[in-house]
């Protein structure tokens, strides 16, 4: 099997929709991607976040980047995965932050503040994951963002400093190949603890829109398929699965 290689594409529609043909192809022609394959490019043109979410980018400002994983786990179990990806990227931005929230389930927060989006694709044969895509957008060094994003934030915002995105890039890829490789996989219960004691809202009441209705909440865990756990002011505890709540 080849060495895994960081390859940078100026222009792309997607980096996830890219490394996606590339897996797709190397599966038909039995000459599978290495592990930690990896593409980040200076602008997409149709950049994604979760379900139909765009991602907003300034040319050449910020991380966009994607890397192919081998399956480590089941379909049943692939919310693990998430956990790892988002732990190993708040890893690596502590480097540079003092602070570091998951926003459920996959953004990172900063002082109440988006710093970036994660996009996790596993592609699936029947019950069996063959692989994962995961693909993210890190704000760097952008400055001013449009006004129906809300509540944006970038390295450069929270630090006033400008970074080289092909340094960080690269710190940002070994971060996540060492973080997987160290990643214990049948340690559901302590990932579970560490994930949820750096979910940003975490035991604070706040409002929310849960199942389309409007109440006051507090945020208490996750269960075991990975759905938001809230308590409720009555007492009552609700799970939440993706767009089935609303941070308001």
């Amino acid at each position: 099997m080849t060495d895994p290689v960081l390859q940078f594409i100026p222009d792309l529609a997607s980096t996830n929709q890219w490394l996606s043909q590339e897996a797709v192809e190397g599966f038909e022609s039995q000459a599978p991607l290495a592990p930690f394959t990896a593409v980040f490019t200076d602008f997409q043109a149709q950049g994604r976040g979760m379900g139909s979410n765009q991602w907003f980018s300034e040319r050449g400002k910020n991380i966009l980047f994607s890397m192919y994983f081998p399956a480590k786990t089941t379909a049943a179990r692939q919310f693990l995965f998430n956990q790892y990806f988002a732990l190993a990227t708040r890893q690596f931005l502590m480097d540079y932050l003092p602070e570091v929230d998951i926003k459920w389930p996959n953004d990172i927060y900063v002082c109440g503040h988006k710093l970036a989006g994660i996009l996790i694709e596993h592609h699936l044969n029947g019950e069996r994951l063959l692989y994962t895509i995961a693909g993210i957008g890190i704000n760097v060094n952008q400055e001013d963002f449009p006004d129906n994003i809300p509540h944006p934030t970038s390295l450069f915002r929270e630090t006033g400093r400008t970074f080289s995105i092909d340094q960080l890039t690269c710190h940002y890829w070994q971060t996540l190949q060492h973080a997987f490789e160290s990643f214990d996989w049948k340690m559901d219960i302590a990932h579970n603890e560490t994930y949820i004691r750096h979910l940003y809202q975490l035991d604070v009441w706040s409002e929310y829109l849960i199942h389309g209705i409007r109440c006051e909440a507090k945020i208490v865990g996750i269960d075991a398929y990975g759905q938001l756990r809230l308590l409720k002011r009555n007492n009552e505890e609700v799970l939440c699965g993706f767009k089935e709540i609303v941070f308001l």
